[in-house]
């Protein structure tokens, strides 16, 4: 199986609603503290998923 792809931060934000149904800023809450490294689409769904579920 070929490896995913990874992708920056900004290309992410940029087609936020597009890829996982949700405003930039908050995939710019849920990546937060990876935003500087490139991160495949599977990961960013979990972290997204993750930053939603947290009781705040």
């Amino acid at each position: 199986m070929p490896k995913e792809a990874a992708f920056s931060f900004e290309a992410l934000k940029e087609h936020s609603k597009e890829l996982f149904g949700v405003k930039p800023e908050i995939l710019e809450g849920a990546l937060f503290y990876i935003k500087d490294k490139p991160i495949t689409k599977t990961e960013a769904k979990k972290q997204i998923d993750a930053f939603l579920s947290k009781e705040v």
